[in-house]
C-alpha cells in the first residue's frame, strides 16, 4: 500500500505542475492577443522550466512503474492509473481516481488552449506577411481591361528599393 501511495504523491506533484501550465498558458491568450514579445518569452522560460520539472517526476514515476512491474509480476506497459486504482483499497483507490480525473480534465484543457494560441500565433503570422507583401510589392497583382476586354495584369510599385 506504501508503494501506491508513492503513486498518489508523484501524480499529485505532476497535477499541480500541469495546473501551474494550464494557467500560464491561459494567461498566454491575452499576451498573444496584445503581440507583447517581451512577455511571451518570459512566459515560455517558465514553461520551459515546469516541463523539465515534470519530465523529472514523469522519470520517477517510470522508475516506480517498473518496480511495482516487476514485484507483481505484471509488463510495465499494464501499469497504468487504471490498472494502480484496481489494485488500491480505501483512501489511496480514491485519491488515484481524483487524480486521474484532474489530470484528464487538465490535459483536455490544456488541448484546446494550445489551439486557440496555435490559431492566434498563426493569424498573427499570416497578417504579418501580408503587411511584408503589400511592403514589397510581393503578391500584388491586379486585372486591368484593355480596350479589346481582355484582361492585363499589372504589377503595383514597391515602397522598398529592391535594387539597392
Amino acid at each position: 500500500m506504501e508503494e501506491l501511495q508513492k503513486f498518489v504523491d508523484i501524480l499529485e506533484r505532476e497535477c499541480q505542475l500541469y495546473g501551474i501550465l494550464l494557467e500560464l498558458s491561459k494567461k498566454k491568450v491575452q499576451v498573444i492577443v496584445d503581440n507583447n514579445i517581451a512577455e511571451l518569452e518570459k512566459m515560455v522560460e517558465m514553461e520551459e522550466q515546469l516541463i523539465f520539472e515534470l519530465k523529472s517526476l514523469e522519470d520517477e514515476r517510470e522508475d516506480l512503474v517498473s518496480d511495482f512491474a516487476q514485484r507483481n509480476g505484471v509488463s510495465s506497459k499494464e501499469v497504468t492509473v487504471s490498472y494502480l486504482v484496481s489494485q488500491a483499497e480505501g483512501q489511496v483507490k480514491e485519491k488515484l481516481k481524483q487524480l486521474q480525473e484532474r489530470l484528464y480534465g487538465i490535459i483536455e484543457e490544456q488541448k484546446q488552449i494550445n489551439q486557440l494560441n496555435e490559431r492566434l500565433i498563426k493569424n498573427n503570422l499570416d497578417f504579418i506577411n501580408f503587411s511584408i507583401g503589400l511592403i514589397t510589392g510581393r503578391n500584388q497583382t491586379g486585372g486591368i481591361y484593355s480596350k479589346t476586354g481582355e484582361t492585363t495584369v499589372k504589377r503595383g510599385g514597391s515602397l522598398i528599393d529592391k535594387k539597392a
